[in-house]
């Protein structure tokens, strides 16, 4: 059964998002991280889907209804078949992280509270050289180490920018290579992509480790959390999009 897009105005954007990324995007809703198709998915029988033959932003309002759906009850939704918007999927999957954040704040916010909170969590796991690395890459004073360094990383996150972007891409690559089992192709930026490239580890670690929690790895949220993850890192190509 096709799902109906919810108009969203967070969403909207996908329209001109990058083909690779959406793709990302698109194997998320479609497969779990161990490659089985998800029993729930609808997009591999949707006409339009097919017709598109992997122009994904032609049909970018029914990528985008498949994760409504996944965000909101399966009840509801097959009375109503619509999900809900994207804000309050990404306000559950925070909330479910623990992100410490305002909620009310402009939605970019929020997720790069999330992007900083996956960061911070994945720190731990950072050898000294991939931290020192990190801590280059977003231009943060060499001077500064442990909790300082990661103050300094967390707050150029949530600044935005080119800071926030990096880190994104960093998050995003790690879905890729669980999803797809490779990383982004990124080739318009290869100084990027070696950059971001270092730092798949420790985040995939953080990231199998929130869908593996029982407390949090419903199966819903299995495939909302690099759902978001995903959205958010495309939002940040397209704010920065002069840097690829």
């Amino acid at each position: 059964m096709s799902h109906k897009y919810k108009e969203d105005i967070d969403l909207a954007f996908l329209h001109y998002a990058d083909n690779e990324m959406l793709e990302v995007l698109v194997q998320s809703l479609i497969f779990d991280t161990d490659g089985k198709k998800r029993n729930t998915e609808s997009l591999t029988g949707n006409k339009s889907f097919i017709e598109a033959k992997g122009n994904y932003s032609q049909i970018w309002q029914t990528i985008a209804a498949e994760l409504q759906h996944y965000g909101g009850d399966t009840l509801v939704n097959f009375v109503r078949r619509t999900g809900v918007s994207y804000r309050e999927i990404l306000i559950d999957v925070c909330k479910r992280m623990k992100v410490k954040t305002n909620f009310d704040a402009a939605t970019i916010e929020i997720e790069q509270a999330m992007f900083a909170k996956l960061i911070e969590t994945s720190w731990q796991d950072m050898t000294d050289t991939q931290k020192a690395e990190l801590a280059s890459a977003l231009k943060i004073d060499a001077k500064l180490a442990g909790p300082a360094a990661m103050a300094a990383i967390i707050a150029a996150i949530n600044l935005g920018g080119f800071a926030s972007y990096q880190v994104a891409l960093i998050v995003a690559n790690s879905i890729a290579k669980m999803i797809m089992g490779k990383g982004l192709q990124l080739a318009a930026n290869a100084g990027l992509a070696k950059t971001i490239g270092v730092f798949a580890g420790p985040i995939g670690w953080v990231i199998t480790g929130l869908l593996t929690v029982p407390a949090l790895s419903g199966p819903a949220f299995r495939v909302t959390l690099p759902g978001v993850i995903q959205v958010a890192a495309m939002r940040q190509q397209l704010e920065n999009k002069e840097h690829f």
